[in-house]
């Protein structure tokens, strides 16, 4: 009898797992345009920024992270009976532990624009770096053309050391443009832009 319930509760755990690796799979597709954002604008949002945005690396790594635990769950259940023990429980229950870092590193990917400059925390970081206005050496402002219709690309902002930050054109960027576009009236940051010949998709 005690044999015939734990082989029940065993099929009703599977059951349940199965249930639980997909519901993972399917929730990959919109849990991180839900759940990056409510975080970072709880933590990281301040009324000082022109606007907070965030990059869309931040959304594929913490959609990979979910994936990547959906296959671990799905690979315990495709060999579980071959390889039962703790081994190798312990062995797939570390290998979801090694995703906290995709997890970590995709709600500290953002960046915002204020009056002193860009703050960006990229996707392998998790310190903020400031890339303030009257430090930028140089704006290359680029342009595409798709489908015959020319329009504002990026920004492209150049530091002294060569290193460059790019913004990405985004509504919450159209908005602010001309605050980005007084700040190197004011600061006198020299200009390039592709107008004339634009990237090409």
């Amino acid at each position: 009898m005690l044999l015939i319930k734990k082989r029940e509760s065993t099929e009703e755990n599977h059951v349940k797992l199965v249930a639980y690796t997909i519901i993972l799979y399917i929730c990959s597709i919109f849990v991180p345009f839900i759940a990056v954002p409510s975080y970072q604008s709880m933590v990281y949002y301040s009324r000082s920024q022109w606007f907070f945005s965030t990059p869309f690396s931040a959304y594929i790594t913490f959609m990979g992270g979910m994936i990547y635990i959906a296959v671990i769950l799905t690979l315990y259940l495709i060999f579980r009976q071959r390889w039962e023990g703790n081994w190798f429980k312990v062995v797939l229950g570390a290998m979801i532990l090694a995703s906290i870092p995709a997890f970590i590193l995709s709600l500290t990917n953002y960046y915002y624009l204020d009056n002193e400059g860009i703050h960006y925390n990229k996707l392998k970081s998790l310190k903020e770096k400031e890339y303030r206005w009257d430090r930028i050496s140089k704006v290359h402002i680029l342009y595409r053309n798709h489908q015959g219709t020319t329009s504002f690309y990026q920004y492209r902002f150049e530091m002294p050391d060569g290193s460059e930050i790019t913004i990405p054109s985004n509504d919450k960027l159209v908005e602010h443009k001309w605050r980005v576009e007084n700040k190197i009236i004011e600061n006198k940051i020299p200009i390039t832009d592709n107008f004339k010949n634009p990237i090409v998709d």
